[in-house]
């Protein structure tokens, strides 16, 4: 044992003696940098603007008609800086690539938009209530745009969700309180504690998932409730795929290194040819695989970010723990799928040519940069055929 474990660490001094494998390394941790800098720009995100037409930059809700029932229960009682709250709420909750900002008047939004300083601008006109009522609200939402504006589509998601969110909201208190079911409770403060009571329970059970809720598939993460775990950035997966992509060619490298020691004979005596390829891919590995990590702390991108765990709620050496796991696991994919290759090809031609293929089908199947699985139902197969894949989404 004792044997084999100096022909071990005699093979990591070779291999670290090598001066394109030590540049290689080296480069690692600042294209890491560089990456994670990039998607940090990317995900500054844009601005949008939102201006709530009214005397005072509200929604004016009194101006829609409300009707008074027998115990003197408004309907549509909402006032209109509540309601201007609530657009705030709603939409300070969606912010992420893009930011909402709240203007006073619209002839300065509009100078905003055609300034540049905003993708595009929203105009909610002081009848949209009413408009909505009687389901002529076309003409109460204004969109200001330029040639520009790239995210117009999703801001007009965004704020028809938000108006929907209070409208329904508003909608339904006023069913309850003018419904002829609760016509029993003929008191008005018992009638109003029916009203409150319903007004909390539709608040939580619309949040908490037991009426209905979005379940979107095809996320880093298998799939994600639109209440549940936060989605990772572009930046810290995009960071994580090309860091495995490296360590990945790393190991096929050693392919070379394990036929070069072949032709030479050099440990025929010593191990048999299956655990020598082994120890040739497996040594590359993990000189790669402690530079990535190194990477990864750095641009502070540890923990399992595409599944969900974010590494800054976590100790630092729990941190350490659960990445070095992941990469121990992900080096033994990659010596098995090495070691299958060398026994597939068995000259060095076949083995120089087939790194650089195998290289660009990982990054092209993978979900290094985009997961084509989602748009092409050939690549969710595809992407099973590297390891890659699997320590994406591990």
């Amino acid at each position: 044992m004792k044997t084999y474990f100096i022909w071990f660490r005699l093979m990591m001094k070779r291999m670290i003696k090598k001066p394109a494998f030590l540049l290689f390394l080296l480069i690692l941790p600042l294209m890491s940098f560089l990456i994670d800098r990039l998607g940090q720009g990317e995900s500054t995100g844009v601005d949008a603007g939102i201006c709530l037409e009214a005397g005072k930059g509200e929604i004016e809700a009194g101006e829609r008609e409300t009707e008074v029932d027998e115990q003197g229960i408004e309907a549509g009682k909402t006032a209109g800086g509540d309601i201007r709250q609530a657009f705030l709420s709603i939409l300070q909750e969606q912010e992420g690539m893009i930011r909402f900002r709240l203007y006073e008047e619209d002839a300065e939004m509009q100078e905003a938009v055609e300034r540049g300083e905003l993708d595009c601008g929203v105009l909610l006109r002081r009848d949209l209530w009413n408009g909505l009522d009687t389901g002529a609200w076309q003409d109460t939402i204004t969109l200001y745009v330029t040639s520009s504006s790239g995210m117009t589509e999703i801001v007009k998601e965004k704020i028809a969700s938000a108006v929907f969110a209070i409208y329904s909201e508003e909608n339904y208190s006023s069913y309850i309180a003018q419904s002829e079911a609760f016509a029993a409770a003929e008191e008005t403060a018992e009638r109003e504690d029916i009203v409150s009571f319903a007004e909390a329970a539709y608040e939580a059970h619309l949040l908490d998932g037991s009426t209905f809720a979005f379940q979107y598939l095809g996320n880093s993460g298998g799939g994600m409730q639109g209440t549940g775990m936060e989605a990772a950035s572009t930046g810290a997966f995009r960071l994580r795929g090309i860091l495995a992509v490296c360590i990945f060619l790393s190991g096929l490298c050693g392919l070379l290194t394990d036929w070069r020691d072949r032709e030479e004979k050099r440990f025929v005596r010593f191990a048999p040819p299956v655990l020598t390829t082994m120890v040739n891919v497996w040594v590359p590995t993990i000189y790669t695989s402690v530079a990535a990590l190194f990477s990864l702390l750095l641009a502070k991108q540890t923990a399992f970010p595409a599944t969900g765990y974010p590494g800054k709620e976590a100790g630092v050496f729990v941190v350490i723990a659960k990445e070095a796991g992941a990469l121990l696991f992900y080096q033994f994919l990659i010596v098995l799928y090495c070691s299958i290759i060398r026994v597939v090809l068995k000259k060095q031609e076949a083995i120089a040519a087939a790194i650089p293929f195998l290289t660009l089908l990982s990054v092209v199947c993978c979900p290094v940069w985009i997961r084509l699985a989602l748009y092409l139902p050939f690549f969710r197969v595809l992407e099973k055929l590297f390891p890659v894949t699997y320590y994406l989404l591990f």
